[in-house]
């Protein structure tokens, strides 16, 4: 009796999942908004997200504004029997770009980054990082998630989220900097001559006794900085590299790519990535019966009417 419990439980997760795509797995997202590729496997959910890093040359952490991300997403269940259920949840992202950005979609807001070149002169430059593109469309950020439900002797059941690993490259280009208080006005395409690669980490979690902690209940409770899950939010902490920067002409014909690459590039910068609650954040079509990518310029959690990720708070310096 308690494994048909149990796997009306799983049936009614699978048929949440589609209601919550409303309709089959779509190939249509390009009729939705251009700047996306077809939707191929799965349904769509959007969510807030934000980040934060550190640069080891400037000994400087700055912060990423809060974004909106759009995900498309399919659950697998991989087994199902009497004292085991194993799932996979594989999805697809893609930054939703702000106003004045080259594309719709891929990149994220500008930031501001201050440093000190050489040691001496103080630099403040604007940085905006974006995905990948490849055919016109920006390379999506990939995710894999698994789930594993095991049944206890005391018939409980207790649900492991297995360690979550991001692994991607993204476009670094900075599109203006000043140095001791003076626009020192690029006019080139002043970026890192290759894509920065970045690995994030989302810690295992283990929730026990699932029918008496429901889920959204359990991770409301938690510190986002514990986990990660998919449904629920959560951090993730990790490194990234800044190679070298190229192309950093001003209109004056100076080239400050040394300048930039000494005040910024290296390996292992740490970096941390949280997002908020993805379902607070869905976009429906006009008719309401379809959910839908985050549309573009709705890049930011008011603009997109939904709840953000839990600001971050810059860790106390070492003395």
């Amino acid at each position: 009796m308690k494994f048909k419990q149990r796997a009306r439980r799983w049936a009614l997760v699978g048929a949440f999942a589609v209601t919550l795509g409303m309709v089959a797995p779509s190939s249509q997202a390009y009729e939705y908004y251009p700047g996306l590729p077809d939707s191929t496997f799965g349904n769509w959910t959007s969510t807030s997200q934000s980040g934060m890093a550190y640069t080891k040359r400037a000994k400087q952490w700055f912060k990423a504004p809060a974004g909106i991300v759009t995900t498309e997403y399919v659950a697998d269940q991989k087994s199902l029997d009497q004292t085991i259920a194993h799932w996979e949840i594989r999805a697809e992202s893609y930054f939703v770009s702000p106003d004045g950005a080259p594309e719709q979609f891929g990149y994220m807001e500008p930031m501001t980054v201050r440093s000190v070149g050489f040691g001496i002169m103080p630099v403040e430059a604007t940085v905006q990082i974006s995905q990948r593109r490849r055919n016109g469309f920006p390379v999506p950020v990939p995710v894999l998630i698994k789930t594993d439900q095991y049944k206890q002797p005391d018939g409980t059941w207790d649900e492991y989220n297995r360690e979550f690993v991001v692994e991607d490259s993204v476009n670094v280009r900075v599109l203006s900097v000043r140095v001791d208080g003076q626009d020192m006005q690029l006019n080139g395409n002043c970026r890192t001559k290759e894509p920065a690669p970045f690995r994030v980490v989302g810690p295992e979690t283990v929730r026990r006794d699932t029918d008496a902690n429901p889920a959204a209940e359990w991770y409301a409770k938690k510190d986002p900085e514990t986990y990660y899950h998919p449904l629920y939010g959560g951090s993730l902490k990790g490194a990234i590299t800044i190679p070298p920067f190229t192309g950093c002409t001003t209109s004056a014909g100076d080239d400050l790519s040394r300048l930039i690459t000494l005040a910024a590039s290296g390996p292992d910068n740490p970096m941390q990535a949280r997002s908020g609650w993805p379902f607070s954040c869905i976009q429906l079509n006009e008719t309401g019966s379809i959910i839908v990518p985050a549309p573009p310029g709705k890049n930011t959690p008011k603009k997109a009417n939904c709840a953000g990720p839990q600001p971050f708070e810059y860790p106390e310096r070492d003395e």
